[in-house]
């Protein structure tokens, strides 16, 4: 009785949150970034996400709590780590994706969430936040390792434009479905895939979730006290 009572009075006291999710971060250290926007209108950062968690084998299915642009309902409760911001909530229990957004809802969410520029997300006091900017490069970089060291991941890096008219170079991106888009094209255009992605980007109506993280690495290029990010990439057909 005591362990089973134990296993659902955090449920008491935490939150039930309807996240229509905007960010699915690649693993790092076997932690996963999530963010969205809750039914408020909130931006919120569950943390203590792993990788483990995203993932689950239930009654032989393969279940995914969090999903680009998908309802999910959890449970958070009040961050208490070091260096708290704005958006993070700890992470308790998350019941899986309800629903997916259909074009017409992406279109309107992104829409009604979209910030003016970087510095109005950034400059007041959010370290998440939606932007639609104009894209100028994307690419891929080799991360820099230590001699005798191998290794073929890579990272992919974002220069653009915001609406205010300033340009942002070599943001890291770190979303997991951009990297298996950009991999695919990878595979069935070997020689032409990065023009052929920022031309797919550009020819599209494209919404980047920003984000700042406290992260080591980049700490060269510090930008608004900590590392900026791209958590989230979101392409939607033009009307």
């Amino acid at each position: 009785i005591s362990k089973i009572s134990t296993s659902i009075d955090p449920l008491r006291h935490a939150n039930a949150v309807k996240l229509t999710v905007l960010a699915v971060a690649r693993p790092e250290k076997g932690q996963v970034c999530v963010a969205g926007i809750d039914e408020n209108g909130e931006w919120i950062r569950p943390q203590g996400i792993y990788e483990a968690d995203m993932e689950r084998d239930t009654a032989g299915t393969i279940m995914r709590p969090f999903k680009n642009l998908c309802i999910s309902t959890l449970y958070v409760d009040a961050w208490k780590g070091k260096r708290p911001r704005k958006e993070d909530r700890f992470f308790v229990y998350a019941k899986g994706v309800e629903r997916e957004l259909n074009e017409a809802e992406k279109r309107a969410f992104l829409e009604r969430n979209v910030d003016a520029s970087v510095d109005a997300v950034f400059k007041r006091g959010r370290s998440l936040g939606l932007i639609k900017p104009r894209i100028l490069q994307v690419y891929e970089v080799k991360p820099q390792l230590k001699k005798d060291e191998r290794s073929h991941e890579h990272y992919l890096r974002f220069n653009f434009k915001d609406s205010s008219g300033r340009i942002y170079r070599r943001w890291s991106c770190r979303c997991d479905a951009f990297y298996n888009t950009w991999n695919d094209m990878k595979q069935k255009h070997r020689w032409t895939y990065s023009w052929r992605m920022l031309r797919y980007l550009r020819k599209n109506e494209t919404y980047l979730a920003i984000g700042l993280t406290y992260s080591d690495y980049g700490a060269d290029r510090l930008e608004y006290g900590a590392y900026p990010l791209i958590v989230g990439v979101h392409v939607l057909q033009k009307s």
